[in-house]
């Protein structure tokens, strides 16, 4: 079975043929399958019977919908007031130096295939500085422990 079949089907399964249910169906989608594609938003068109530039209005309104395939690995680094004291910039400014970034590191885009985003706060205050890699949060994190979590994002050092 394709994915564009298996999609309608898990759909006509799992959610009522409901425009209320678009928020439900779009998290589903996102969790599944980490973005969410023009076939998907043509599925959940087909579904509830909402016209496609709504559901893309509504999945480019909210900034956890993706609609690009995200690369394989997802970084964020918490830019909260505690992990501000304890030492984020370094970790962020030692990235930037090795990657000759002179802007934002969260505007630059991906890095050998990691995404690095900022997250507002990773409400684990007592640990930090933190950062979050795919689903899983780190802390006191220190750039010998970045390395050693994703050595692709320095692989070009000697």
């Amino acid at each position: 079975m394709n994915d564009k079949k298996q999609l309608s089907t898990e759909l006509k399964v799992n959610f009522p043929r409901q425009r209320e249910q678009l928020l439900n169906i779009l998290h589903y989608v996102q969790d599944k399958h980490g973005y969410i594609s023009k076939d998907s938003m043509l599925d959940i068109s087909n579904h509830i019977k909402m016209p496609v530039s709504e559901i893309y209005g509504t999945v480019t309104s909210y900034s956890e919908f993706k609609i690009k395939n995200p690369p394989s690995k997802q970084l964020k680094i918490c830019t909260g007031i505690t992990c501000i004291n304890q030492g984020n910039q370094s970790l962020i400014e030692n990235i930037k130096s090795r990657h000759s970034i002179n802007g934002n590191l969260f505007k630059n885009g991906s890095i050998n295939n990691i995404s690095i985003d900022e997250l507002d706060c990773g409400f684990i205050c007592g640990v930090s500085p933190m950062i979050q890699i795919n689903q899983t949060m780190h802390g006191r994190i220190e750039i010998n422990g970045l390395k050693q979590l994703l050595p692709e994002l320095f692989e070009n050092e000697q």
